[in-house]
């Protein structure tokens, strides 16, 4: 059974993801940020939703503290936002952050979503994440960009021969960008390859970009590898 956390125990919108979950075959532990990264240490759950619609809970440092947890590095973390401004979830977004829903769906909806998150976070293997976004062959082989090497079999990076932590979402952003090194995409192609099609908003690539740049760039605010083409997309650069 998938276990998820719920944070933010006591509200309504918590109170309404809890259920819904449970109703749909979920495994649920409702909690408060406080017990989150020790749970984490004994257990690793498939989804976090954060419920950021109570002052209490400040989601961007949050996820910060998620995404610095080894034991959530794959783990994809879903905001039950509110009223939350742009801002707030781009703020979010660049904290770790994988996506936001600014209000409450249905019931079935919700879940949908949640499933949905789920899968595109699942591990792959190598033959399966080739699958997921598009390509044939099945070549295990490292692929390398300059100082970047992508193991696939592992779903590790390696930059200049020391591993990064990413999430699911971060290595195949790579893998993508890196199989298809020095072409241009755009963030709707990005997203469709990446994201899976659903219906998100462009700064979502854009987060993403800067979550890596920061991971892999000697300087990630003059950077060789992850390079915008002004009015057209991003591309992988074999520096």
């Amino acid at each position: 059974m998938e276990l998820v956390f719920v944070v933010g125990a006591e509200s309504k919108a918590a109170q309404f993801a809890r259920y819904q979950l449970q109703l749909a075959g979920f495994s649920v532990r409702a909690m408060m940020e406080d017990d989150l990264i020790k749970r984490g240490q004994r257990v690793s759950p498939t989804l976090i939703v954060l419920d950021a619609t109570t002052p209490s809970i400040d989601e961007v440092m949050l996820c910060r503290r998620i995404r610095a947890s080894y034991s959530f590095a794959r783990t994809p973390i879903l905001v039950l936002a509110g009223d939350a401004s742009e801002q707030q979830r781009i703020n979010g977004l660049e904290a770790g952050a994988d996506d936001y829903l600014s209000f409450l769906p249905g019931g079935k909806e919700f879940v949908a979503r949640a499933r949905a998150l789920i899968r595109r976070f699942a591990r792959f293997d190598a033959l399966s994440l080739d699958h997921a976004i598009g390509f044939a062959n099945s070549d295990t082989a490292p692929l390398r960009a300059g100082d970047i090497e992508l193991d696939t079999s592992s779903m590790k990076v390696l930059v200049r021969g020391e591993e990064i932590e990413t999430t699911s979402l971060e290595f195949r952003l790579m893998y993508y960008l890196t199989h298809n090194r020095t072409r241009v995409f755009t963030r709707d192609q990005l997203l469709d390859a990446v994201w899976g099609g659903l219906e998100l908003s462009p700064r979502c690539v854009d987060a993403c970009v800067r979550r890596l740049r920061r991971k892999i760039e000697p300087d990630y605010a003059k950077p060789i590898y992850l390079k915008t083409i002004r009015g057209a997309g991003y591309c992988l650069a074999a520096a």
